[in-house]
């Protein structure tokens, strides 16, 4: 049985399956095991995997200079970016303007998480909000 099947996702990409297979040797293989799955990166992405699987593609397989400013005017098309931002990530090497990438789409994603992270809190706090208080207060 593969990891699609255990987990549902019959639809997930090369690079999807690739992931969720190196988060499984991070957390229960060897290190030599690690090593040996992760040496060639992950595989290229298809277009489902969008610009996060280029990026993600680009930072083993470093891009040309052309190969770069497409995925800037690719993102950038897409909104993800602005034109500045372009315009300044474009002027860095190429593997210097994949590890900026790399670092926006990590802060993008810590800012969703923490944002989600608020409104679980919230919900929580206005569903206890209407429970009477503990007997025997809180000594």
């Amino acid at each position: 049985m593969g990891l699609s099947d255990e987990i549902g996702h019959d639809d997930a990409t090369l690079q999807q399956h690739y992931f969720g297979q190196l988060a499984w040797y991070q957390h229960y293989g060897t290190p030599e095991q690690l090593a040996k799955f992760s040496a060639g990166g992950p595989p290229p992405p298809m277009k489902a995997d969008g610009v996060t699987g280029k990026i993600l593609w680009f930072e083993v397989h470093t891009p040309s200079v052309s190969e770069l400013a497409a995925l800037l005017a690719e993102m950038e098309t897409a909104g993800w970016i602005t034109v500045e931002v372009r315009e300044n990530i474009a002027e860095l090497s190429p593997a210097d303007g994949i590890a900026e990438l790399k670092a926006r789409m990590v802060e993008q994603d810590s800012v969703r998480l923490t944002d989600r992270m608020a409104e679980q809190k919230a919900r929580v706090a206005e569903r206890d909000s209407g429970r009477p208080e503990p007997l025997g207060g809180t000594e």
